[in-house]
């Protein structure tokens, strides 16, 4: 399965952002590890659940913050959240309704990883180059 590895082309210059970036990339890491592992639905479970919450959380912390900074792109950002977070509730379910089985585990990992990847390099990047304006222009 697909591993990730934090490279500086997933930074976005913010460092709550870069670090809840990296935290997302190791439980996805982990994932992978435990499905490639078989390592049980239990902790599959346990891993998909962690991810769901600190998704959610971090979406908050990463939208408050392009909204403080008024990045023009942050209105784009809640909807490509809000569209991730309901990939991630339906692939939940179904992973839950196939009785743990590890095609749909892996279906969700693939889909949630390229998502969040690609997010980072397209939206985000956009985020953290306002949000160093910003700050920027507050210093001056």
């Amino acid at each position: 399965m697909q591993k990730f590895e934090w490279t500086d082309s997933l930074s976005v210059g913010v460092p709550m952002i870069d670090v809840h970036h990296k935290e997302l990339i190791t439980a996805f890491n982990d994932l992978s590890n435990a499905i490639e592992q078989g390592t049980g639905a239990s902790y599959i479970k346990k891993l998909l659940t962690f991810l769901k919450y600190f998704t959610e959380w971090h979406f908050e912390q990463e939208e408050s913050c392009a909204a403080k900074h008024r990045c023009a792109i942050g209105e784009t950002n809640q909807q490509a959240h809000h569209k991730f977070l309901q990939i991630f509730s339906d692939l939940r379910i179904e992973y839950r309704d196939s009785g743990a089985s590890e095609a749909i585990a892996r279906k969700a990992h693939a889909q949630l990883a390229d998502w969040l990847v690609n997010h980072i390099m397209t939206i985000d990047t956009q985020i953290g180059t306002c949000v160093r304006h910003s700050l920027k222009n507050q210093s001056s």
